[in-house]
Parts: structure tokens; sequence; C-alpha cells
């Protein structure tokens, strides 16, 4: 430190000062509002502002345009505060400007210097801190604050914030963004290039250093704006990693300012700054390169957790337990860690399940920052972590959020599977053990596109399909309507487990099935215990064999896609052969075993037997209830089974009790364009169809037509079921007769996709189109 008595050099006679580095954007876009909050903040007394956002937000950017826009109103000087080290270095740098030829004898004596020569100048001080992302490191900063000045600190972590006013740095706007890219790669301002622009923003997350980056690569190449989408699809690392010659981004560091800056580095450099040891950031980072492989939105600390319990638990998992079991403060802890410096955008910790989500550039920076290899093995990782997460809930009881999240996690990991095999296999074999139970967990929630699509990936692989897999792809057939796909797909697999198919008789009469649309679940989840046991055919039950389980599943959904055509006989017969098998197989109370009886229920109510019918539902009820409780979902579809019984017997007031019931509980556990959901009103429309309130069935027909447009699945054989009773109203008014043509067209046509064109409901319909344009 300088003696008291020790002459203080004279100060540059100098009206302004203006030191910064000079690497300031030529042409600066946007950021208006930042800029006005900065402004706002000083004049109502904040004497520092903090800019907290992750790298590549544009803090430096926008530190220095509001330099340049008060230059003329202060004094302004720059300071790398990455480290002490550099901070000293700053203010020596500051005395040599404000007293040229000067020589300090320590550091000390250059900070003293400098915050009593602030003292003495003219002008307002501006100072900017630049790189404060590690406070833990420097807790002394407060030394090097001028009094009588304004502060803009620049951080990644959020601590920083407790200097002074934080100010969150985002993402650009969309407008910002095209400005931007425009701008700086070039490109005129026309309608078509701005709507190309927005989508190369959207895809970019709005990141300025990104878009700033993905301009000049642009420009560069001379690129059109459309193509941008499949090329940064083919060449992602290339792209964030590229920086022109002339790149005013560049690292502030003073010993490293000839250095460029990317959206790949600035990431990097965030990793350095956790204070942790090498095995807890190791831990750290593997934590949130498996998040980048799953939907980064919405990460649930149940995906971990789950993943810790298993016996042979990967080594970086320990981290987050306290020795033998998951230690949920350990994990905050983590993620609130990962927060700091800026990785995490967001975390919440109130809810029992902490979640965190970040930007979705990040995520594709720890894609590309290891190799091929282990992307692999990150993605196959993925995969076993969401089936344990899809296996070990009940997606039929699932809230509404849980079932959201849980599908995007799904399709980010089939995604993610699907871009890293698109050559040879076309699944790898992790996905293929998962395709049951993520094909169920699709088919049962109503998304069937998403359900062909992935199986039928399996089936073009080389892996093995197993008839399981097959059955998942057949079970959806016949819940969508499809029923002659599901028919060859049911067949070819008795076929192939050496089973002989059913053969169906030329003679048996097709019924004209009552447009009522009964449930029906596939036993898509086979029975484990089913791979001990061997023989059944041969009337030996005392075992079974994998292929004998897989024959029960396939007859049991043959004999549904039967119902649904009408041949009652021969569903009448394979149901019966399931049922016998699966009671001796799994007892008679098993969950699969109900089911078949709720499936004979709903056939005797075809047939006519409604005594029988209901005798069968009202024990299928009985053990569902038991074993899963009276508001579940499998509950739910049997009694919305009862409700159609009696309807159909003419039991309109017990009808009613039991549709509404269904629908409510329906409605609020898969949502109102769930199938099952959909079916309960088309149902409800019967039932006032039958009492004769038009005006009610109508709107109830309405709801239904309105929610298999909603679900985008196409269930072809409900939904002209549900088209084929609201043109039975209408063309009983003569001002909606056009109307009930058309809608008769719309069914025959789906009649004729999921049933064929020769089938009675096929032709019924028809006739009736007819019919109602001769009366138009």
């Amino acid at each position: 430190m300088a003696s008291s008595g020790q002459s203080l050099p004279a100060v540059a006679t100098k009206s302004k000062f203006y030191e910064v580095p000079a690497m300031r954007v030529n042409r600066f876009v946007g950021r208006k509002y930042l800029l006005h909050r900065i402004q706002k903040f000083f004049k109502e007394g904040a004497s520092v502002i903090v800019l907290v956002g992750m790298g590549g937000q544009g803090k430096t950017q926008l530190s220095l345009e509001y330099c340049r826009a008060e230059q003329s109103e202060y004094s302004i000087f720059w300071v790398d505060a990455t480290s002490m080290g550099t901070v000293n270095r700053s203010f020596e740098g500051i005395a040599l400007n404000l007293a040229p030829g000067s020589k300090f004898p320590n550091p000390e004596a250059a900070r003293t210097f400098v915050l009593k020569k602030f003292e003495d100048l003219s002008d307002p001080v501006l100072m900017i801190f630049d790189n404060y992302d590690r406070p833990a490191e420097f807790p002394t900063i407060r030394d090097y604050l001028p009094h009588r000045s304004k502060i803009i600190f620049n951080s990644r972590h959020t601590d920083a914030k407790r200097l002074g006013k934080g100010v969150e740095v985002g993402a650009m706007t969309a407008e910002e963004g095209v400005e931007l890219l425009l701008l700086q790669s070039g490109h005129e301002r026309t309608e078509e290039n701005v709507e190309d622009a927005r989508q190369i923003v959207e895809i970019l997350g709005g990141l300025a250093l990104a878009i700033d980056q993905a301009a000049t690569y642009i420009g560069a190449r001379d690129l059109p704006l459309k193509s941008f989408a499949e090329v940064f699809a083919k060449r992602r690392s290339a792209i964030l990693k590229h920086t022109p010659t002339h790149w005013e981004y560049s690292k502030t560091r003073l010993e490293e300012r000839d250095k460029p800056l990317s959206v790949f580095t600035t990431w990097e450099m965030s990793f350095e700054q956790l204070q942790v040891t090498h095995d807890e950031r190791d831990s750290l980072v593997h934590l949130l390169t498996l998040g980048a492989f799953v939907n980064t939105r919405n990460i649930s600390e149940g995906l971990f957790s789950l993943y810790a319990k298993q016996a042979r638990r990967p080594k970086w998992l320990d981290y987050f337990t306290d020795g033998t079991k998951w230690d949920s403060e350990k994990y905050q802890d983590s993620i609130v860690r990962l927060l700091s410096v800026s990785l995490v955008t967001n975390i919440d910790l109130k809810a029992t399940d902490a979640r965190f989500s970040f930007h979705p550039l990040i995520a594709e920076w720890l894609k590309l920052r290891v190799d091929n290899k282990v992307r692999e093995e990150y993605a196959e990782e993925a995969v076993h972590v969401v089936r344990l997460f899809v296996d070990n809930g009940d997606e039929e009881e699932m809230p509404l959020r849980d079932k959201g999240e849980t599908l995007s996690h799904l399709d980010a990991v089939i995604a993610g599977d699907e871009m890293l095999h698109t050559n040879g296999h076309q699944v790898s074999k992790t996905l293929q053990d998962a395709m049951v139970s993520f094909g169920s967990f699709y088919r049962r929630l109503g998304r069937y596109q998403e359900t062909k699509y992935l199986i039928e990936r399996a089936l073009r692989g080389d892996h093995e399909v197993t008839p399981k897999i097959r059955n998942v792809l057949a079970n959806m057939y016949c819940d969508r309507g499809d029923l002659v796909e599901a028919e060859n797909l049911y067949m070819q697999i008795l076929i192939n487990l050496k089973e002989t198919p059913p053969i169906k008789d030329p003679n048996e009469h097709l019924h004209i099935i009552r447009l009522g649309v009964l449930y029906w679940t596939q036993d898509d989840k086979l029975n484990a215990s089913g791979t001990k046991l061997e023989g059944a055919l041969t009337g030996d039950f005392s075992s079974f064999e994998p292929w004998f389980v897989s024959a029960l599943s396939t007859k049991n959904g043959l004999a549904v896609a039967y119902m649904k055509e009408g041949r009652l006989s021969t569903a009448e017969t394979l149901l019966k052969q399931a049922l016998e098998g699966r009671e001796k197989a799994d007892g008679p109370e098993a969950s699969k075993t109900l089911m078949i009886v709720n499936h004979l229920g709903t056939l005797e109510v075809l047939k006519g037997d409604f005594m029988a019918a209901e005798r069968l539902l009202l024990r299928a009820l009985a053990g569902t209830e038991r074993q899963y409780g009276s508001g579940h979902t499998k509950t739910q579809i049997i009694i919305c089974n009862l409700g159609l019984c009696c309807l159909e017997s003419a039991q309109y007031e017990k009808a009613g009790h039991y549709l509404s019931r269904a629908a409510r509980t329906l409605e609020g556990a898969v949502g109102p364009a769930h199938p099952f959901t959909v079916t309960t009103f088309h149902n409800q429309g019967l039932l006032h169809l039958k009492q004769r309130n038009f005006s009610a069935a109508g709107a109830k027909f309405e709801r239904a037509i309105e929610g298999w447009k909603a679900s985008g699945e196409g269930v072809a054989k409900s939904e002209g079921d549900s088209k084929y009773c609201l043109a039975t109203i209408y063309e009983t008014m003569e001002e909606r007769r056009v109307e009930a043509e058309a809608l008769l067209r719309e069914a025959k046509t789906l009649y004729e996709h999921a049933l064929g064109k020769e089938h009675p409901q096929t032709v019924e319909a028809g006739r009736r189109a007819d019919e109602v344009r001769n009366l138009v």
C-alpha cells in the first residue's frame, strides 16, 4: 500500500475516459427493454446492477452497448473479473490510464490510487465488471467498488445478484432474433425471409450468440434461409463452433482476448466454474448429459431416484445417495449448483419431486461434446431410464401432468435413438427390449400413430421381433378400428407360434353391431410368470412356455376384433379358449383373466343375452375393484360396459348412473380427447337417443366427434358410429339433411376402412346416405 506521505501521480488531463475493450458488435440489435431497465434502475437510485444469464445470452454485448449509449454521461472503465488476479491487472491498467508513466509497488497501491482518483474526477464513473462468474473465489470484490459510482456486473452465477439489483438476461424476442439474423447474414427483409428467419431463431432458442454464429455461417456460404434447418440437423457442431476471422465475440480475459468465443466454448467455461471435486464434477456432468437425451423442458427427480434403486446402479449415481439410498437433499443441492452457473435455466424445489429444465442448445452441446460411441451409450441409458419410469407407473392412473411428462420423455428418447440409427439397425437393442413397454404406453393413452410408427420401425430392423411386440401393433389396429389389419396380424402371430388359427365360418351370421362402443383392453404386457410355464395346449396346465402366454393374448385380441366385426360365434370360441388358459395360468382373479371376463360380458350384450352379460360384467367389476379400487380406469372401463348393457336392456336409470360416473372419472384421468372418454360421451348420446331426448343426444354425439378429431388418431369404427348416430338425428330436421347425408357418407368411408366394403354396416351406411339424399 502507498504510504500516506507518498505523493500521488498526476491524473491525465482528460475530460472523459472511455476504457472498454474493442469487441462491441458493429450493429447492435434489439435489447431495448433490457437497456431501458438498466437506465431505469440507475435513475431510481441503484448503484450496482448485476446482469445474470447463461453463456451466449449477450450480457457482455449488452454492457458494451450501454457504455456506447452513455459515454457522454460517464467516464467508463472495464474490469476483467474472471479472478482476483485479472481484477488487479485491470486496476493497474486503469491506474496507468489515469496517470500515464506512473509506477505502483503492488496491486493494492494501484487499487487505492484508482478508487481515490475516481472520487476526484469531475464526471460520474461507470464501471463494468465482466466475467464475474466465480463469486466464491473472490469474496473481497466489494473492496474494489468505488463510492458514488455506477457499477454493472456480468455473471453466469446467481450468487452475484447479492451485490445489487439483478437483471435476468434471457433469450432474444422473436423479432429481435429475426432482425439480428437478417442483418448479420446479409439477407433482405422479405416476407419469406422473415418467416424462414423466425423458424431459425426458434430452432436456436433465441440465444444471441448462436443466432450471430448461424448468421455468419449462412452469410459465408450464401446459404438460403429455408435450407438452414436441414443443414443444421446434419452440421450442428460445425455451425455452433463456427467463428469468422474477424469476430467481435471473444474471451474478455486479459490473457485470452485473441481467442474467439463460440457457444460451445462459453458453456465449457461454465463447467470449469463448478466448485466441486473431480468425482463430483463427473457425476454432475453425467446427470446433465443424460438429461440432454430426454425432454429438457421438465426433468423430474423421479427419473433418477428410480434409476438409483436398481440393484446394480451406475457408479456416477453414488454421488446422489447417502451410501445406500437416494438422497433428495444432495440431488437438489446439485441442481442448484448447476443453476448457479446458468447451465440449468429453471428449477422447482417446492414439489416433492424436484424438477429442472435447461436450454435446448445446451442439450445439443452436451450431446456433441462427446464422441459417437459415448453418445450412443448415453442414448441407450436414457431409453433404459425412461423404461424404468414407464414400467414403474400405472399409466392409467397417472395425473395428466405426469402422463404428459412421461410422453414427452418417451418422444425424446425414441427420436434420439432414431437419429443415431439412420443406417443399419433401425433401432438399438435397448429400445427393442423396451418396445412392449413403450408401445403399450402409447396405445393405452390413445397415441395410436406413435404406436404404429414405433413398432413398424422394429419390424424393419434386424433384431428379433417377439410375438409380444407384434401383439401391441395388432391390439392398436383393433382399438383404432382397422379390423382387417388386426385380423391379419393376429393370424400371422398364431401361425408363427405354431398355433392353428381359427377358421371363419362362411355361413356365420354377421351381426349389425348396435352402435354402442364397448370397452376392451388387450393383454399387451404379458404376465412374467408365463415364462416359467410350458406345454399348455396338450392339456397339461402344470407349466406353460412363453409362446403359450402369447397365444392367449393373441386369441383374446383376435376375439375383440371379431366382436367388432360382428363375427360373434368365432369370437366366443376364442374368448372361451383364452379364459380357460388364463384361469389356469394366472388364476381366476388375475387382472388379465378378469379382462377376458369383461370381453365375454360385452359379447353377451351384442348377442342380446343381457342377464348373462350383467352377471359376467359384475364378476369382472368386483374383482377389478378389489385389485385397483373403485376410481381406477380399469374399473371405469367395466362400469361403462355395464352402462351400455343396461342401456340395451332398457334399464335407462341404471345406465345413466353408470355412464355418468365413468364419464366424470375418465375425463379427469385421461382427458377429454382420449378414446376411452370420447367413447363414453358417445354412449351417453345413445342413452339420450333411446330416451328420445334428441337435443341432448346430438350434443353428446357432436362432442364425441370433436373428441375423435382432437385425438388426431382417426379411430375409424368408433368415429363412424358417432357420425352415423348424429346423422340419424339430423335427418329428422329438414334444415340439416344435407349435413346428415355428409355424415353418413363419412361413416360409410370409415366403416369401409375398418370392416370392408361388403360388411353390413358399410352397406347400411351407404344405403341410408342415398335415402337422405333423395329427401333433400
